[in-house]
């Protein structure tokens, strides 16, 4: 066979020019179709491709994604997030939990008939509060109005008290405030421990915050002095908190014998742990009140 002329040499390396070039885009194609391939930017790892401290755990919060949170031996939130439905007025209802509000002397004379006549099942009526500078206990200028008429317009009555207790005995001492303020007056629902963190402003600077600095430890022991004596007047004790509380801040391991209040301003309520009562909203409105006041559902209704 004769040996090709030059044309026939130039048109076959082009020829195999193009099949190699076919061939590198092929093995291309079929690289990133596998995704065989390192990303330069890998994203980081998410919450559960991490190592899970001891006595933490791993939980998918609906708002706020993977969370890291501490294991508690606490019964876990059972609440079926489809059971909830938001009315046009702003009341949520959720199967058959009770709805309530909380009120202080900032929701001025409220009209008790109105508020039951509303749907209104219960109420959680603020007895007082420690300051938080000079931690003087003051009742609510309210109190005593407020727990008599809601009494007799039928609605079931808690009480709370608003803590600034930066030791376990000033959190007896809150306790004790409440007992005498209630003087002997029977409650269906319980007497609640409402500890908040201080927030320094120009009309209070931080340094004249009295538990501005106090730790998680020690109003987790201030929840635990003040439930102990509200027991043993035989009332009800309870706990109210944050999700930030109840993640980062108390002990809730040491405080699962009391009940919980929860606050947690969304449709739905997010903590991972079970909880009694509900606190939903500060913004509602209620006829027979002339001002915005917190909602409630209690999801085991007291007293039934």
């Amino acid at each position: 066979m004769r040996g090709m002329d030059k044309r026939q040499i130039r048109l076959l390396a082009l020829a195999c020019a193009a099949v190699a070039v076919v061939v590198v885009i092929i093995t291309l194609i079929i690289v990133f179709a596998t995704g065989d391939h390192e990303d330069p930017q890998e994203a980081e790892p998410s919450a559960s491709s991490q190592t899970i401290p001891e006595g933490m755990k791993l939980i998918d919060d609906i708002y706020n994604g993977e969370m890291i949170v501490p294991d508690f031996d606490i019964p876990d939130n059972k609440l079926d997030p489809k059971g909830f439905a938001s009315e046009e007025n702003g009341i949520i209802r959720y199967k058959e939990a009770s709805l309530g509000i909380d009120v202080s002397e900032f929701q001025g004379e409220v009209d008790w008939y109105a508020v039951k006549a509303a749907g209104v099942d219960f109420a959680i009526i603020r007895c007082g509060y420690r300051g938080m500078t000079q931690g003087l206990l003051t009742p609510d200028k309210h109190f005593e109005r407020n727990l008599t008429e809601a009494k007799n317009a039928g609605l079931k009555r808690g009480v709370y008290f608003f803590s600034q207790a930066v030791t376990a005995v000033e959190a007896e001492a809150e306790a004790d405030f409440v007992i005498e303020q209630l003087a002997g007056e029977g409650l269906e629902y319980p007497i609640v421990f409402d500890w908040e963190d201080p927030v320094p402003s120009e009309e209070l600077p931080a340094d004249t915050l009295r538990a501005l600095d106090c730790s998680g430890e020690t109003v987790t022991e201030c929840a635990q002095a003040f439930c102990e004596r509200v027991k043993k007047a035989g009332y009800i004790p309870c706990v109210y908190f944050n999700k930030h509380q109840a993640y980062n801040f108390y002990d809730l391991e040491k405080l699962k014998d009391y009940d919980f209040w929860y606050a947690d301003y969304n449709p739905v309520p997010a903590l991972c742990y079970q909880f009694r009562t509900w606190q939903y909203s500060d913004q509602g409105a209620i006829p027979g009140i002339d001002v915005t006041v917190d909602l409630d559902l209690c999801f085991q209704p007291y007293g039934e």
